[in-house]
């Protein structure tokens, strides 16, 4: 088993493809509960739902691709980095919220409490997502030197 892709195939690597097949199941999770907002607390649940949701992708994406960035300059700092991305992401969002309440919209424009849903189905919803990706990912966990074959490990022998 290899894990060199065909030849002629040029598949995302790194954080691209970890984006691509994170914000898909996101966008959906959000768009459900945008649908339900809308029928049940109607324009402002939906608009809230899509203000949390987009939020938390926007502040998620560019984490990521932060990280990759790092990890493919230097593998060393990834962890720090990693760790400081996740702070600023919570004060990011928090800061957003808190932006968003002072403002007044929640007051008519927006649902607070369809916005503060929205995210937090946005953060269930990557967090399976980007699970799910990591999981299937074929990482190989080291290489071998190429070396002669032993004459036992030829076929019939």
């Amino acid at each position: 088993m290899t894990t060199a892709p065909a030849a002629g195939t040029q598949r995302p690597r790194g954080a691209a493809r970890l984006v691509l097949r994170t914000t898909v199941p996101v966008a959906l999770a959000v768009l459900a509960l945008m649908l339900v907002g809308a029928v049940v607390g109607g324009a402002p649940a939906a608009l809230g739902a899509l203000v949390g949701g987009v939020l938390l992708l926007v502040v998620l994406t560019s984490s990521a691709l932060v990280v990759d960035v790092v990890a493919s300059a230097a593998g060393a700092p990834v962890f720090l980095v990693s760790l400081m991305t996740y702070a600023l992401n919570v004060l990011l969002v928090l800061v957003a919220l808190l932006a968003v309440g002072e403002s007044g919209l929640t007051d008519s424009l927006l649902s607070a409490r369809w916005l503060a849903g929205a995210v937090v189905v946005a953060a269930l919803a990557w967090t399976v997502a980007h699970v799910a990706v990591t999981v299937r990912a074929r990482i190989p966990l080291y290489d071998l030197p190429d070396r002669a074959v032993v004459p036992s490990e030829r076929a019939g022998a």
